[in-house]
């Protein structure tokens, strides 16, 4: 449910060079689609799950999702949430050096300027408060950093298959071998899809996996020590030594907007 969909028009149709909206949103998923404007999306409340053809990205308070224009795309929201959309001229603003997806970090700033554009009417012209404004956040947004909240998908069926397990239990602890007997391939093989087609060891994507399930349990408020033991973990210290290592800070912290922006 839009509570600022200002224009029922598509977005793509607008005059202005950034248009927004503010959502507060019960669950739901979209279907695979995509816009000519690149979108920003902020979520004030609540966790925005994105996936694509190629891979998955989760969006937790705090963080802002950028999606390039003309990338397919499909959105979740598992709970209620409240995000605030953005959509950016891509001729005027090409952004040429950002991943077609990416989670990025938000300063205190760049929030309180997503949150005025987002406001603004979608007709407002050239050398106006608006128009001056917008340009201040895109000159912002080139300067965030990349946040690690992705995660690529294989293609092959047998390598899907151990997706498949893994997002049923994010805690298992089975050896590639096990897995790999469970969906009839060999470990290697496994192994050889997964660093072929996302890039990254097996062993690394399963504990990016892990983490970004991590990341949206704790974004809903959920108690560090279930959610380690949930994440396949022995203990909460193991668990938290792992978060620092990939996030730069501990989980209560990365929680917290004021240390999120000042990193």
């Amino acid at each position: 449910m839009s509570i600022n969909r200002q224009n029922s028009a598509n977005p793509d149709n607008a005059a202005a060079l950034i248009v927004g909206q503010t959502e507060i949103c019960e669950p739901y998923t979209t279907a695979q689609h995509s816009h000519q404007r690149h979108q920003l999306i902020y979520a004030t409340r609540g966790v925005v799950h994105m996936s694509t053809a190629v891979g998955e990205w989760i969006l937790p308070p705090s963080r802002a999702l950028w999606i390039s224009g003309g990338t397919k795309h499909a959105l979740t929201v598992k709970r209620p949430a409240e995000i605030n959309i953005l959509y950016i001229d891509p001729v005027i603003y090409p952004f040429t050096s950002f991943a077609q997806c990416c989670v990025v970090e938000v300063t205190a700033l760049v929030r309180e300027l997503i949150a005025t554009c987002s406001q603004h009417a979608w007709d407002y012209e050239t050398n106006t408060p608006e128009y001056r404004l917008s340009a201040v956040l895109i000159d912002q947004i080139k300067k965030l950093d990349l946040s690690p909240l992705d995660l690529n998908l294989p293609r092959d069926e047998r390598a899907l298959r151990v997706v498949e397990l893994l997002k049923k239990d994010p805690g298992n602890r089975d050896p590639l071998n096990v897995l790999a007997r469970e969906v009839g391939a060999s470990a290697r093989t496994i192994e050889r899809l997964f660093s072929k087609e996302t890039h990254l060891s097996f062993g690394t994507w399963r504990h990016r996996h892990r983490m970004l399930f991590a990341v949206e349990r704790l974004a809903y408020g959920e108690n560090v020590t279930r959610v380690a033991l949930e994440a396949g973990y022995e203990s909460s210290s193991s668990f938290i030594a792992s978060f620092r290592a990939m996030f730069g800070t501990t989980p209560s912290r990365y929680f917290r907007f004021e240390s999120a922006a000042s990193n």
